[in-house]
């Protein structure tokens, strides 16, 4: 009796629905200067006071590389965003953490950024130019490679003296 008052269903009155998707990992895997972790300490030759002559003087120099792969898949470009206590208006110049005696006065730390159109790194947390993007490879299997060059550098008028110097900068990844 349920059937006779029913109406029968025709083949035109159904359909399917497919779902599908992926899990990615929360995170990207983070290598810092082939440390293989996201953390590392970029040592520098020692310098002089000799080598510095005036404000912004580059005493010595290192390169140093930030790989980054496993992101998500669906994003086209990578970058990378700093923070760190700086010495300038700028934010272009990570101040010396070390203070008192034995420790260097007067000198600081820059970082170039050299991907796409290069530049200087700016320690404010904020998004740097997507012309400094680097390209996320979607299959998860090549790093994609952020090139740096970290500079020691005289910091003011003062020729920098002779002794221990440190700072330090986190980072982020910005998916574009």
């Amino acid at each position: 009796m349920v059937s006779a008052i029913a109406p029968a269903l025709a083949a035109g009155d159904s359909g399917t629905v497919n779902f599908s998707g992926k899990i990615v990992a929360d995170t990207c895997e983070i290598n810092v200067d082939d440390s293989g972790t996201n953390a590392t300490t970029v040592t520098f030759a020692d310098t002089y006071p000799s080598d510095y002559s005036g404000d912004g003087t580059v005493g010595t120099s290192k390169a140093f590389k930030i790989e980054v792969k496993k992101c998500d898949p669906l994003v086209a470009n990578l970058n990378l965003k700093f923070s760190g206590t700086t010495s300038d208006a700028g934010y272009k110049r990570l101040q010396n953490d070390l203070s008192g005696a034995g420790n260097a006065t007067n000198v600081g730390i820059t970082v170039s950024n050299e991907n796409g159109t290069k530049g200087d790194v700016l320690f404010n947390g904020s998004v740097p130019d997507a012309t400094t993007d680097v390209a996320n490879d979607a299959t998860g299997t090549t790093a994609s490679v952020f090139n740096y060059t970290a500079k020691v550098i005289q910091v003011g008028a003062t020729v920098p003296t002779a002794g221990k110097y440190s700072a330090s900068a986190t980072f982020e990844v910005v998916y574009r």
